[in-house]
C-alpha cells in the first residue's frame, strides 16, 4: 500500500512539472486596458475594470499550455460616462453581450497566439507577451486588432472615412495569477 502511494505521489509530481502550474488570475492585480485614436489628433485610452481567467504556466520553460481569460464588457472605464454608456449600450451591446472571451491556441517563443471572441466575432490573434520585470508571475500581453473585425461600430458619421474613430485598437492585458 506505501509504494501504491509513493508511486501516485511521484506520478502527480511528474504531471505538474511536465505541464506547470494551474493558477487563477488576480483579478486585483489584473486588468485589460486599450488606446484608440479618435478625431485625428488624441487616443482615447480606456479598460475593462472586471478581467477574470485561468492559466497553466511552466516556470522552467517560460510556457503557457492554457490560458483562459474574460472581461466583462459593462466594466469599461474611459473616465467620460457618456462615453462609456455609449460604448456600452451602441457598442458593444452589453445586453446581447456581456463578456469578451480570450483563449489561448498556441505560444511560439514570445509571442502568445489566442482566439479572440468579441460580440460572438472570434478572430485568431497574436500578442507579444513579456514578463513584469522583478515579478515571477505577472505578464503583459500587448497586441493590436481592427475594431471594424469585431463588429464594433461607433455611428455612421464617426464611421464616414474613419476621421472621428480609428479602426486599429491597442490591447494590452496585465495579469498575475494566485
Amino acid at each position: 500500500m506505501k509504494i501504491i502511494k509513493l508511486l501516485t505521489l511521484a506520478l502527480l509530481i511528474g504531471l505538474t512539472a511536465l505541464y506547470g502550474t494551474e493558477y487563477t488570475v488576480d483579478k486585483e492585480n489584473s486588468m485589460v486596458t486599450f488606446k484608440i485614436r479618435h478625431a485625428l489628433i488624441a487616443k482615447v485610452e480606456g479598460k475593462f475594470n472586471e478581467f477574470s481567467g485561468t492559466y497553466e504556466y511552466d516556470a522552467n520553460s517560460s510556457t503557457f499550455s492554457s490560458f483562459v481569460g474574460e472581461a466583462t464588457m459593462d466594466s469599461v472605464d474611459t473616465d467620460d460616462k457618456y462615453r462609456d454608456d455609449h460604448l456600452k449600450l451602441k457598442v458593444f451591446d452589453i445586453e446581447k453581450y456581456p463578456k469578451m472571451d480570450l483563449k489561448l491556441v498556441k505560444q511560439d517563443g514570445n509571442t502568445f497566439v489566442a482566439d479572440l471572441t468579441i460580440k460572438e466575432v472570434t478572430k485568431r490573434v497574436g500578442f507579444s507577451i513579456s514578463l513584469v520585470a522583478d515579478s515571477k508571475n505577472k505578464f503583459i500581453l500587448s497586441g493590436k486588432i481592427s475594431r471594424k473585425d469585431f463588429n464594433l461600430k461607433f455611428s455612421d458619421t464617426a464611421e464616414v472615412g474613419g476621421l472621428a474613430v480609428g479602426d486599429k485598437v491597442e490591447i494590452n492585458i496585465l495579469f498575475a495569477g494566485v
